[in-house]
């Protein structure tokens, strides 16, 4: 069972419009992210495309609304030069963006791999250094940040990073940073991040253009074997996108061979027997039966429109609370996690009209989208938002006794899960539904070393959840337009 997504592919024109849309779709990508949490971690990637990348980045208007003090540069290898040789990643990086951004990227927020000194006098030593400096800024219980964005150039013989076909680092499973002495491409010497930091990226992007790309990018996405193409290990927890060119696409089939992106990428999964394909066609197949209120599609419409992260419920989801609500003739509701109140809106039209949601917001933003939607759907006179730290707010709820609440709905940072769990059963009564969103994560909620800190925050959560004696519960997997994930239902005693 694959614990990582399925590729998605975007093919351009050419290469020129490739990394403008590149460079567009990561300023996009961050200034989203940055709305509800930081810092964000990037690693770039050299080549042509990488760095003409960069410079679209710095030639873009929109790089302005990035908070590039809230952001960290990695790189995914490097030549082992000297500091300031021109083929060096970080100098043709800092020459196309970083020395563009100026103060607005603190130095101390860019780390790249060291150079060849008398302090680092081998390729060794800099791997070793730059092991050094993952662990240095990773949180706690991991040995590295993980990667919000990772991006990697796609070589003609499938390699990605410093990883090439036949050799021994492409099968490395435990050390985070390798040392390659005698690289097929000049310079022989090379520091390269290794498949654990890859495949512990959130996002991971692969970019190729040129017909000389074509045979690796076909095989990859074919799913041949790391040890000769590498590229097709690259892959992210939440995403694995590969931005291609129509010349480096052309020995795809039709199915993965989407349309040129002018002026809007066509974006496809490999495959059209894809699952996913298949759970969200079923989804669309059974709307009939949920039958979505115009009030909950105008409260989703908000939130698009605002911005806010696509991560709210469906109206399968949102259907299945509004249900669970009724059943335990719910009227006191809380939640845990708002965003732009979709969940909130099939809460709040369960309970009656005298009865109450009380939903935890982290960001006043998304607040204020929220009430402002809710307030509309004519259901805002029974919705009590509160902004804060949601464990804040949660401790608050108990010193004022403000329970008992009849229904729970849990989907918040999985990080503190298990605190918040453990407040919701406090904030109960005997018979007290509480619902937990999210725990399954592609089934990476299986892998004890997991390096995502919020399949470790799940894991957490479940090993609490089998020893609580004031709970009887039950964790179901599930599919849909949401992709592969599931739900914990918790009764308390």
């Amino acid at each position: 069972m694959s614990t990582h997504a399925s590729p998605d592919v975007v093919v351009h024109p050419d290469a020129e419009v490739l990394a403008a849309a590149t460079a567009a779709r990561l300023l996009t990508r961050l200034v989203d992210l940055q709305s509800h949490r930081a810092p964000l971690h990037v690693v770039l990637t050299g080549g042509t495309v990488g760095i003409a990348t960069l410079r679209a980045v710095a030639a873009s208007p929109a790089r302005d609304a990035v908070d590039w003090s809230q952001v960290h540069l990695w790189w995914g290898d490097e030549r082992f030069l000297p500091d300031g040789d021109p083929e060096r990643n970080e100098t043709q990086a800092r020459e196309a963006l970083l020395d563009a951004l100026g103060e607005a990227l603190p130095a101390q927020n860019v780390h790249p791999v060291p150079p060849l000194s008398d302090d680092v006098p081998d390729v060794d030593a800099a791997a070793r250094a730059y092991r050094a400096e993952l662990g240095a800024h990773a949180p706690d219980g991991l040995r590295a940040p993980v990667p919000d964005v990772l991006l990697l150039g796609v070589g003609p013989d499938g390699h990605v990073a410093s990883l090439f076909p036949g050799k021994q680092t492409v099968h490395e499973q435990r050390d985070l940073v390798v040392a390659e002495h005698d690289s097929p491409k000049p310079p022989p010497e090379r520091v390269s991040l290794t498949f654990p930091v890859i495949r512990s990226a959130r996002e991971v992007w692969l970019v190729a253009a040129g017909a000389e790309k074509a045979p690796a990018v076909a095989r990859a996405l074919a799913g041949d074997d790391v040890t000769g193409t590498p590229a097709a290990g690259a892959q992210g927890t939440e995403r694995t996108l590969w931005l291609v060119d129509v010349a480096a696409a052309q020995d795809l089939p039709a199915a993965d061979a989407a349309a040129p992106a002018s002026p809007h990428p066509v974006e496809t999964a490999p495959g059209s027997a894809d699952l996913a394909e298949l759970w969200a066609r079923v989804d669309d197949y059974t709307r009939v039966v949920v039958a979505e209120p115009d009030e909950a599609a105008a409260v989703a419409a908000a939130a698009a429109q605002a911005g806010l992260p696509d991560i709210a419920v469906s109206p399968h989801q949102g259907r299945l609370l509004e249900l669970l609500a009724r059943a335990v003739d719910a009227r006191r509701v809380l939640e845990i996690g708002t965003l732009g109140g979709y969940s909130t809106w099939w809460l709040a039209q369960a309970v009656p009209s005298d009865g109450s949601v009380v939903t935890l917001e982290l960001s006043e933003a998304h607040a204020a989208v929220a009430r402002a939607s809710l307030d509309a759907a004519g259901v805002g006179d029974r919705v009590d938002v509160r902004v804060g730290p949601a464990l804040e707010s949660l401790d608050a709820l108990v010193r004022d006794g403000a329970g008992p609440f009849d229904l729970v709905f849990v989907d918040a940072d999985k990080q503190q899960l298990a605190a918040y769990t453990d407040r919701a059963v406090a904030l109960s009564r005997p018979g007290t539904l509480v619902v937990v969103d999210n725990v399954v994560r592609r089934g990476g909620v299986v892998e004890a070393d997991h390096p995502d800190e919020r399949v470790q925050g799940v894991r957490t959560f479940v090993e609490q959840l089998a020893r609580d004696p004031r709970v009887d519960a039950t964790l179901l997997q599930t599919v849909g337009s949401k992709g592969y994930d599931g739900f914990a239902l918790l009764r308390v005693r």
